[in-house]
């Protein structure tokens, strides 16, 4: 199996955990739009929760280092709207009361995920998710990944996925 292939089946369950996700914890569907190759590491949105993972992928008895990382980035809007669904209040700027919900939602996205993951054959080791906001930030991903964009919309307004993959040890 190549390691396109096993990307493809690799985001298959983070765009699924999302789904689940926002529909108990911020009561809205998502629609992801057409999948496209991102061109540079500008950040889409305002606010980002960056989650990085490694581990193994076994696949015909053979096992395989990967590398990935999974990003959430949203409008401040968005974001605001977002925040206050799931913390039940209303926030129209960002604070430190709600500087953690991207990276919270984040790492329920990947607490479903990995379950799904594991099944595929895919251990995974992740970090602590990391928040990033401001205008046009930027996002370091891990060397020799190709990151795929999934622009998302839903009722709370627009948000983006993004998702890198590389299998070996990056050297």
């Amino acid at each position: 199996m190549s390691a396109k292939h096993n990307f493809i089946e690799f985001s298959k369950p983070f765009i699924e955990a999302a789904r689940n996700v926002f529909e108990t914890m911020v009561f809205t569907k998502l629609d992801p739009q057409k999948p496209s190759i991102k061109q540079g590491n500008t950040s889409k949105g305002d606010v980002s929760a960056v989650l990085g993972l490694n581990g193994e992928v076994e696949k015909d008895g053979v096992k395989r280092p990967y590398r990935a990382m999974l990003v959430l980035s949203w409008p401040y809007e968005t974001y605001f709207k977002v925040a206050s669904a799931m913390l039940m209040d209303t926030f129209t700027e960002f604070n430190e009361e709600i500087q953690d919900v991207g990276g919270e939602i984040t790492n329920m996205i990947m607490g479903n995920a990995k379950r799904d993951l594991a099944g595929l054959g895919y251990t995974s080791n992740m970090a602590i998710p990391s928040m990033i906001e401001g205008k046009e930030h930027t996002i370091s991903y891990p060397n020799g990944t190709i990151v795929i964009l999934i622009p998302i919309s839903s009722a709370h307004g627009p948000m983006y996925m993004e998702l890198c993959y590389a299998e070996g040890d990056g050297n």
